[in-house]
Order: C-alpha cells, then structure tokens, then sequence
C-alpha cells in the first residue's frame, strides 16, 4: 500500500469515527446515574402524588367517605400551625381558629383540625375556646370542636362539654355532652345548651340541674 492509499483509509476512520464518539458522549451525559443527589422515580410516577384511585371501594364499611378519619385518609393539603380567620359582610372580624395541625380533606370542603385554640366574636363579648379536634367546613363556615372542650367567656363564665358548634349566621354556639356552665356561684349542668359568646343568654336541655357552690 503506497503513502497516497494509507492516508485515504486513516481519513475516512477519523470521518466516521469522531461523529460516533461524539454522539456516545451526548447519550451518555443524558442517561440518569446513581451517586449523591441522584433521584430514582419508577416509570411513570410523579413527583406531586395525585389522589388515590379507586377510593371508596373495599376497606372498612364503618369508615364512610364522609367520616373524619376517612378525610384524612388522603388530605390535599397539610399545614403545621395553621390560622384560620373569618369576618361578617362588613369586614368585621367574627372568628379566628389556630390548630397545631391543619388538614385540607380531600373533598376540598373539609378543614380537619388538630389541638385547636378558637376565639368566637360578637357585639358585647367573646369566648376563647380550646379542644382537642376540631373541623371547618368551607361551605357553610361551621366549625365543630370536640374532645376535651373548654370555654372561657369575655365574663369570667366557663363552659365544658364533649362538643361545641359554632354557626356564624346566627352567631351562637351550642354544646353538646356532659355540659357543665360555671358562674361565680352557680353551676348548670345538662346534655345540651345553646348561648351567646358571653355565655349570658344561656339555654339547657336534656337532664338539667344547677349546684350552689
């Protein structure tokens, strides 16, 4: 093979053989590898979780899709030491609710509520309430707190109960379970009442007694 021949063949090899290695090179800066900071997804997962398929179907009859703890099966959103406020139509504050745990269900309706600090707003006076749970509900803007209720009214009166519910329309607040309304010298019990923020217009149902103290 003469000079003229060997220098052809090198020729076309570097023509052909630096585009390929260049395109190798490419291919391989594309590909995915492991080490620090590598993220792994499996084929066709996301990295914000949708809602879970074929929700309401099997599991426990007794959770119904309505239930608190079915809510909170799959929240659509989560906020640590959430603070709720609401106001009436002319702007003026009515209630506020600070939870340790707040929790969008996810039927978006639902607010569930963790250790929950509530102050109920209205002409003449207030009620700081605490609870255990509590929910809100986006629609109607009613809010249950249960667990461990306690009440104390701008006052001086205080409220236990199992459950209290606050309807802003109207702006009243009713109690349910093992009631117990105390005043300087009296204590109200019974199942079920319904008052003001004040504790002031005060109405008891159920098994109703009063005690001296």
């Amino acid at each position: 093979m003469n000079i003229v021949a060997a220098w052809s063949a090198v020729r076309r090899v570097l023509f052909w053989g630096i585009p390929g290695a260049l395109i190798a090179v490419l291919v391989w800066t594309m590909l995915p590898h492991g080490g620090p900071g590598a993220v792994s997804r499996e084929p066709g997962a996301s990295a914000i979780p949708g809602p879970p398929t074929g929700a309401g179907s099997g599991g426990d009859p007794a959770r119904t899709s309505g239930s608190p703890e079915r809510l909170a099966e799959s929240p659509a959103a989560r906020i640590s030491q959430g603070d709720l406020v609401g106001s009436d139509e002319a702007g003026h504050p009515r209630w506020r609710v600070v939870a340790d745990d707040v929790t969008l269900a996810q039927d978006r309706r639902t607010v569930l509520l963790r250790r929950v600090h509530a102050t109920f707003l209205q002409t003449g006076g207030q009620i700081f309430v605490t609870g255990e749970r509590g929910t809100y509900n986006t629609r109607t803007r009613e809010i249950d707190i249960t667990g461990n209720v306690h009440g104390t009214s701008s006052t001086g009166r205080q409220l236990f109960a199992d459950r209290l519910h606050w309807t802003p329309g109207s702006g009243t607040i009713t109690g349910y379970g093992h009631i117990r309304v105390m005043e300087e010298r009296v204590v109200m019990y019974a199942d079920r009442m319904v008052s003001n923020t004040t504790l002031g217009q005060t109405q008891f149902f159920g098994d109703v007694h009063a005690v001296a103290r």
